[in-house]
């Protein structure tokens, strides 16, 4: 029997549409999808490739040449080189088929057809190589491949585009993450983590530094403190004292970070609070080939020949032992001195906490233990050891520290017995003597440490109480050395748990809610790592072992290690003992197995130093606290909150750009859970509601009929089933419903929709009322001016009209037919005219001033009203030209005729006054700017770029789990229309208001240049968007503005020339891309565009169909290699808050002042003609 199999996307949960087979089997297991593909022959949907092992590349290509048979033992192939291959197969696993390549560099590697290694490694390599994109989802994990280069995608610019956007509608990226979790913690009120893992070198530091940036960007606090600017400075301190180059990376932290951020109700940053693991002490006094000490001791010896350092006696690193023996000093590319310079600058940024009493007494600290290593120990027999009292290293670390060198050199070579019957002092051989100067110097960094996170959370300290915290975990990933240790135990220890936190999160949690609320689902076997944590720290397990001979007198590393094979070779199967050695153990961990050497395990658990030395230092002995107690700690909060995952990936171990070692990323892979993430987040319902929670959110969706019923859960059903038609899309369980991806969304989109509606219902009631009781407080007001003002004249006439004819122009129709442009700005002239008239100077002034203040507070009280804006814009513009039209300056009365000549002013100079408008004119035009800016920005990308007009060129594909919202429901969603109407909107108010046609253009101009630099920055940051239609559509929703422009009349405003990097990229998404001619041609074509847009959009050009081809890494090269000579700016994307600079021309008035009739509209009868 033979079964067809229709690549197209269906309902079930994989993706794909397949008849008789059963859903619930995962599609790369079903032999039959094979023997149909194979039989068949589908080659015009690209189904006749498969992938199979190989040795170097881990997958390789294939493609069937014959079709294949049910039980024939050979599979015949052609690899990509050419080569024909019999390949053996077992007819119950045949090799994975491989995705179409229409499918293939996906955002989301759940929107793969075929989910398997293969596949997911395919993807993730052209993505990583050919695209240069190192961000990817895999379900609910972001996986981030390290660059090994700096890239133009952490701007400010990129934050505040990712700031309030939802996960599926940009692609993947650090702030997606970040935004998710502000978002979710906001909307929840429950606290969130961002766990960030990986190796050493993939860039977890680097992740978890970005995702901070991001909080303190988009959550700035109001008040003075700038505790967001705190947060972000505590990171380059605790890399600086925390971080180390090792063979792997060159900034390793080699400590764990858990950095809790705290919001107030507000969702403000209000302070943090940092707790640190596992700080590697031993890297102190010991650094392996080609390593290096932690950064600080660097920086300090780069810096020594500065003046406020002369006192601390360093020289350069080669002259310590405790920084020149890994033998490299230098990282290349790093300055330790300007590195030196910036950690002052940031222990300053952290206020009094870090003053420059305390940075010196931790400088002191850091030159002391250089010095102590310097120490000289002279053996003096077997037996005993001596250090001379005029070493001068001894001399300098007991003067920065203002102790006794006599008694050091005594204690650092001798130790104190104490019995129950006496005290015996007993010398130290050389060895035992410079163990005790290591354990010393690490002591000391050690509570320097400390001491310095203390600080730290002092300075991120605040009052009050904390709403909600975000944590970011920072802790250096699973190790496997040459030589590994009780450090390397100790971390793979921490990761077994947080690997197992990930396991029970992501499986075996989501399996037992299922069950528990009756909810089908199908068990998925996953590797639960819960046997090799017991090995480790169950009962009799490796660490109560440990415990136990260390508190024994005469307790041994070997002795400890014998326990250790006693008690598990032969009876665990995760534990070994090597063949070779009878000083190591090796652990099955869930990553690797790794090999321990048991040397040092005893004293670094201890972790003691001798009494008498402590006491010398005038320090209480700082309490361990037990790292088992810590981790248990962690692992406590991070189950309390709402864990969001960060897979950070080594493409390579030497650190090359852009180069991706399949094996190396396999590997990982493997380890990091995240292809059993892909098989699950495909078919789950990851949103999760009680029904008590629907109702209350939801009650607002419900019908009057329906919210009659007395049962809650049966409402919340009928509800639902109303409002998503798709039964699907959700489950019923006992407790709480299951929604699939995206289904929150849309009901929240409901929710907002109804709300907005209803808010709009009421803002016209009230609004209405409000001019109803302004407009009668203002005739009550003018009734008893006109009363007064008949008996009076003095300023306060000027004052009342101008108040009157301010309140009367918002009052009335402000478009009274026929009414000249400016009408109320030459009434007002007409005012200063009367005071020059009587020459009266203090009439003069102080109506000028009620003027400008009267303008200053009504657009003050209107700042986000479009109309009043526009108004008020018109009117101070023709104010200010009124004032040099009859000013009788000789370059302003050229146009004026003579009659207007007659009406110039006499004895007043109003220059001064002329600036000052001029300059609240600016004011009013840039916020009515940004009133329409952000009135027609929400449209932007939806219109032009979402939406699709033309006629059968959708580029839509799906999207995997990350579902993007436009495509969760288009009722309500913005088109080139609703640009275009909003326009004509903006363009027929500014009409109506008389706004001189010279601004109106200007205005015009700024509009389009956001258009155009919105939807371009979207572009980047939307590989789905960058396909030939979409540059179709694109070219297609610019010509409609371009029309636009033409029937305005606006051709001249130079506001279509600020489409042209736009249009370039519409045009680079259409044209060919394959010869030299065609790269030529790209280059000579873009000139608005910089070279690095050019590349992003070539590297993010995304194939629709089957027919049309990615872009090859050659021809981006080439094209790269052509513009090298372009001097052009390095930022990807373009500057939406660039305003152009306004200009406002001289356009005289052609109206003769007496012959101007005031409209009795504006009820200003009481004014008399003189």
């Amino acid at each position: 029997m033979v079964f067809d199999v229709h690549p197209v996307r269906g309902k079930d949960v994989w993706g794909l549409h397949f008849s008789p087979i059963e859903r619930k089997v995962p599609v790369q297991s079903l032999s039959c999808v094979y023997i149909c593909t194979y039989g068949k022959m589908l080659s015009k949907f690209s189904y006749n490739r498969v992938w199979i092992p190989d040795n170097e590349e881990v997958w390789q290509s294939a493609e069937i040449t014959k079709n294949y048979k049910a039980g024939d033992p050979f599979l015949h192939v052609q690899l990509e080189d050419g080569t024909e291959l019999n390949y053996p197969v077992d007819p119950a696993a045949l090799p994975p088929l491989r995705n179409p390549d229409i499918l293939v560099g996906e955002n989301d590697l759940t929107a793969l057809s075929y989910l398997h290694e293969p596949a997911v490694l395919h993807n993730l390599k052209v993505r990583f190589v050919e695209s240069r994109l190192i961000y990817t989802y895999s379900g609910i994990i972001l996986v981030a491949i390290n660059p090994y280069k700096q890239l133009p995608i952490y701007g400010d610019a990129i934050i505040h585009a990712y700031s309030g956007q939802n996960m599926g509608d940009m692609d993947p990226h650090i702030f997606a993450v970040a935004e998710e979790a502000y978002k979710q913690m906001a909307r929840n009120n429950k606290n969130q983590s961002i766990i960030v893992s990986g190796e050493s070198g993939a860039g977890k530091t680097v992740s978890a530094r970005y995702t901070m940036r991001y909080f303190a960007t988009v959550s700035k606090s109001s008040s003075n403190a700038h505790v967001e600017n705190k947060v972000l400075a505590s990171n380059p301190i605790t890399e600086a004292v925390g971080n180390a180059k090792t063979t792997r990376n060159d900034n390793s932290s080699r400590f764990g970070k858990y950095t809790e951020i705290s919001f107030d109700q507000s969702y403000q940053i209000i302070g943090a609070n940092m707790r640190t693991y596992l700080l590697e002490k031993s890297r102190v006094v010991f650094q392996s080939e080609n390593e290096r000490n932690y950064h600080i001791f660097y920086q300090l010896c780069a810096s020594a020949t500065q003046p406020e350092y002369k006192h601390l006696k360093l020289g350069s690193a080669e002259e310590f032992n405790y920084t020149r023996m890994g033998g490299s000093t230098v990282i290349e590319g790093v300055d330790d001195r300007a590195n030196m310079v910036e950690t002052q600058k940031t222990f300053a940024l952290l206020g009094n906490v870090f003053g420059g009493d305390f940075q010196m007494d931790v400088f002191k600290m850091l030159a002391a233990i250089l010095h102590l290593g310097n120490v000289e120990i002279t053996a003096v027999g077997d037996e005993r050891s001596s250090i001379s009292l005029k070493d001068k290293h001894l001399n300098i670390f007991c003067e920065l520290l203002d102790l006794n060198s006599d008694k050091m050199a005594q204690w650092l070579c001798h130790r104190k017995i104490i019995t129950t019957s006496e005290t015996v002092i007993k010398p130290m051989t050389r060895p035992q003597a410079v163990n005790a100067r290591d354990a010393l110097a690490k002591k000391i960094y050690s509570h320097l440490f400390d001491l310095i996170v203390e600080r730290i959370n002092q300075a991120l300290q605040f009052p009050g109480k904390q709403h909600t915290f975000i944590g970011v975990l920072d802790i250096y990933g699973f190790e496997t050395f040459d030589v590994n240790s009780f450090e390397q135990f100790c971390i793979n220890y921490a990761n077994e748990k947080l690997q197992q936190q990930f396991n029970l999160h992501v499986f075996k949690l989501e399996q037992e809610e299922y069950m528990k609320e009756d909810i089908p689902w199908t068990l998925i076997d996953f590797y639960d790592n819960q046997r090799v944590i017991d090995l480790i720290e169950a009962k009799m397990g490796i660490l109560e072992l440990l415990d136990e001979e260390c508190l024994l007198p005469h307790g041994t590393d070997e002795n400890w290690l014998q326990k250790l094979y006693n008690n598990f070779v032969n009876k665990n199967a995760l534990f070994e003992k090597p063949r070779m050695s009878n000083t190591s153990f090796i652990i099955q961990h869930f990553a690797d197995k790794v090999e321990y050497k048991c040397e040092g395990f005893l004293e670094k658990n201890r972790d003691t130093v001798h009494e008498v030395l402590i006491e010398i230092l005038k320090d209480s002995k700082v309490c361990e606290q037990s790292f088992r107690n810590s981790l248990s700690l962690l692992m406590v909060t991070l189950n309390a909150t709402t864990p969001h995952y960060v897979r950070c990936i080594k493409p390579n171990d030497e650190k090359l750009p852009f180069e991706f070692d399949s094996k190396r990323v396999a590997q990982q892979l493997r380890a990091c859970g995240v292809l059993e993430t892909i098989r699950i987040s495909a078919q789950s319902y990851p949103s999760r509601w009680t029904y008590l929670e629907f109702f209350s959110r939801y009650s607002i969706l419900m019908t009057q009929q329906e919210l009659s019923i007395n049962d809650k859960k049966q409402i919340c059903k009928i509800v639902l089933q109303r409002l998503i038609q798709d039964h699907n899309q959700y489950q019923f369980g006992r407790t709480k419903i299951f929604f699939r991806a995206g289904q929150v969304a849309y009901l929240e989109k409901l929710r907002s929709d109804k709300l907005r509606h209803a808010c709009i219902v009421i803002q016209k009631s009230v609004r209405g009322w409000l001019q109803r009781k302004k407009f009668l407080c203002i005739k009550q007001a003018a009734l008893i001016i006109q009363q007064y003002f008949r008996g009076q004249r003095t300023v306060r006439y000027f004052w009342m009209i101008m108040n009157l004819l301010l309140g009367s122009i918002i009052i009335t129709d402000r478009f009274v037919v026929n009414m000249i442009p400016g009408l109320p700005a030459h009434i007002l002239f007409m005012c200063v005219r009367y005071a020059d008239y009587l020459n009266d100077a203090d009439m003069l002034k102080s109506f000028m001033n009620v003027t400008i203040d009267g303008i200053k507070q009504v657009v003050k009280e209107h700042s986000e009203e479009f109309e009043m804006l526009s108004f008020w814009l018109s009117n101070t513009y023709y104010f200010l030209n009124c004032l040099k039209q009859y000013s009788g300056e000789e370059e302003f009365m050229k146009c004026n005729t003579p009659r207007q000549n007659k009406n110039c002013l006499k004895h007043f100079d109003l220059s001064e006054y002329r600036q000052i408008l001029s300059d609240l004119a600016i004011r009013i035009y840039y916020q009515f700017i940004v009133v329409m800016e952000n009135s027609i920005q929400p449209m932007i990308v939806p219109g032009m770029l979402e939406y699709e007009s033309l006629q059968g060129i959708s580029g839509l594909k799906p999207t995997g789990f990350r579902k993007r919202s436009s495509s969760i429901d288009d009722t309500d969603t913005y088109t080139m229309t609703s640009i275009l109407q909003q326009l004509s909107y903006f363009y027929s108010t500014m009409c109506q208001n008389g706004l001189d046609s010279e601004l109106l253009k200007q205005a015009v101009k700024q509009l389009f240049f956001l258009i155009g630099a919105v939807t371009l920055n979207s572009l980047f940051l939307r590989k789905d968007m960058c396909s030939c239609r979409k540059g179709m559509q694109i070219r297609c929703n610019i010509s409609y503005l371009e029309e636009w422009l033409k029937d305005k009349n606006l051709q001249s405003s130079n506001a279509k020339e600020t489409l042209e990097p736009l249009s370039q990229a519409a045009w680079l998404l259409q044209v060919k891309k394959i010869t030299d001619d065609d790269a030529k041609e790209i280059c000579e074509h873009c000139t608005s565009l910089s070279t690095v847009q050019i590349v992003k959009i070539l590297n993010s050009y995304t194939p629709i169909d089957d027919f049309e081809k990615r872009v090859t890494p050659s021809f981006v090269r080439k094209v790269q290699a052509m513009l090298n000579n372009r001097e052009d700016a390095p930022q990807l994307m373009l500057d939406t808050k660039y305003l152009f600079q306004v200009t406002f021309p001289f356009t005289p008035s052609p109206h003769a002042l007496e012959l101007i009739q005031v409209p009795s509209s504006f009820r200003l009868g009481f004014l008399t003609r003189v």
